[in-house]
């Protein structure tokens, strides 16, 4: 199918406007951590979804996910600086028709935090051993952020197990390190367990300039209260200490792999991955379609809950 943006054309003006915002939002996240900013967990807790939490051990990981409803599979995976909760409008929603898993990444949340191998092949190996171990034959998959980048590898590992893939903010061939300064700046372990040390803080500056619907404050409470969880500051820079650049042929080569349905879903107005990152998907994904969430920026899941959840089920049921 033919995956049309209206209005984004790829000019070098747009990709340098864009380098410029990048690297702002970067310096106000390396600002705003360290400020003084309240302890996690200080605020109003939000009324969490009706789940049950389990953990288990599987592929030398020790995971906690939340499981909720009946059905055919749908597994969540969360990106930075989140936890299961962060899905916690959709698990309500799509758990009405589907066996929800939320499952906090390897480093966040109630899951491991020892260190080991953080690379994206090595994590999805270990996500795919979870799996087994939970009996998910086929499933589909809802990622967004980091949680999309680990999605490709396990999509791509495991296509004949996967029945749908819906993936949300992360971008599918940028691989200039260049326009993403914040891999360098969390490369330096010191550095990035020092600045996420303070939960609030950091979560509170990297949402501010990336949303633009306002979160709600219980909302952000339990992000802040995931992020803080102890040995979370250490953990989750090793993502970054391990992570590789790949180029656009291995990137290809991976998305060709995946021959199941495929919804690209973005925030019309994420001042981080603008909508040409998107232009010519259909080229790259053998079955795509691509849906924008209108007046949206990053994190669309808690900034256009209703929205993102009539997508995902919309997009199951066809």
């Amino acid at each position: 199918m033919k995956v049309k943006v209206a209005g984004c054309k790829m000019r070098d003006t747009k990709r340098m406007r864009q380098l410029l915002l990048i690297c702002v939002v970067a310096v106000l996240v390396v600002a705003g951590c360290g400020q003084p900013a309240g302890k996690a967990g200080s605020g109003q807790l939000p009324d969490e979804p009706q789940v049950e939490h389990k953990f288990v051990e599987a592929g030398g990981v020790s995971w906690h996910y939340v499981e909720a409803g009946n059905g055919e599979p749908v597994v969540f995976l969360h990106g930075l600086p989140e936890s299961w909760f962060s899905w916690h409008y959709q698990i309500e929603e799509v758990s009405q028709k589907y066996r929800v898993i939320a499952v906090d990444l390897k480093g966040y949340g109630q899951s491991d935090k020892r260190d080991g191998d953080y690379s994206l092949p090595a994590v999805s190996k270990e996500l795919i051993a979870l799996f087994d171990a939970i009996g998910l034959e086929k499933f589909s998959l809802v990622t967004h952020d980091w949680g999309s980048i680990i999605g490709d590898y396990v999509a791509s590992a495991v296509p004949d197990r996967v029945i749908k893939y819906i993936r949300m903010q992360a971008p599918v061939l940028e691989t200039d390190a260049a326009r993403h300064p914040q891999f360098q700046l969390f490369k330096n372990q010191f550095f990035a367990s020092n600045m996420m040390s303070d939960a609030r803080s950091f979560v509170t500056r990297v949402y501010e300039p990336r949303t633009v619907q306002k979160i709600s404050e219980s909302d952000m409470e339990g992000i802040i209260r995931e992020f803080g969880r102890p040995g979370v500051a250490e953990a989750v820079p090793r993502y970054f200490r391990d992570f590789v650049w790949e180029d656009e042929d291995a990137r290809r080569a991976m998305f060709q792999k995946m021959t199941f349905p495929v919804l690209v879903l973005q925030g019309e107005k994420d001042p981080a991955q603008p909508l040409w990152y998107y232009e010519g998907i259909e080229t790259v994904f053998p079955d795509v379609k691509f849906q924008v969430i209108t007046d949206a920026g990053h994190f669309t899941e808690l900034e256009k809950p209703q929205e993102v959840s009539k997508a995902i089920l919309d997009f199951l049921s066809q």
